[in-house]
């Protein structure tokens, strides 16, 4: 846009003064209301060429603004859904630990009692 902008201002100053050799050319000495008047139309034109072409600048980075957004939501999607899947994985493995724990201490204690009970 930067670019843009630099490349209009460029273009109205060489304008003015193509206005002002021609003017000279055709022998006519430039009067400051004619270089005036003429730098005004320009300025006009360039803030309808920069209404009209950075209006459809800011449209097309909004646009792809929003796909970006849209692939970025959706990748964030899968991420959250995978660490879901490794959380409930990580659960399901530690409660069958603890399932398998609990059993294990009991048979101990039980084989631990009737042990104590024969001794």
């Amino acid at each position: 846009m930067k670019k843009f902008m630099s490349v209009l201002c460029l273009l109205a100053i060489l304008c003015v003064a193509a206005l002002t050799l021609t003017q000279l050319y055709d022998g006519e000495k430039p009067a400051a209301e004619d270089i005036e008047t003429g730098a005004e139309e320009l300025v006009g034109q360039v803030k309808d060429m920069y209404e009209e072409y950075g209006s459809a600048a800011v449209a097309q980075a909004d646009e792809k603004l929003n796909d970006v957004v849209a692939q970025a939501d959706e990748k964030l999607g899968d991420v959250v859904e995978q660490a879901d899947e490794a959380i409930g994985d990580a659960v399901e493995s530690a409660v069958e630990g603890a399932k398998e724990g609990f059993w294990e201490s009991i048979k101990e204690s039980i084989s631990n009692f009737f042990r104590d009970l024969t001794s």
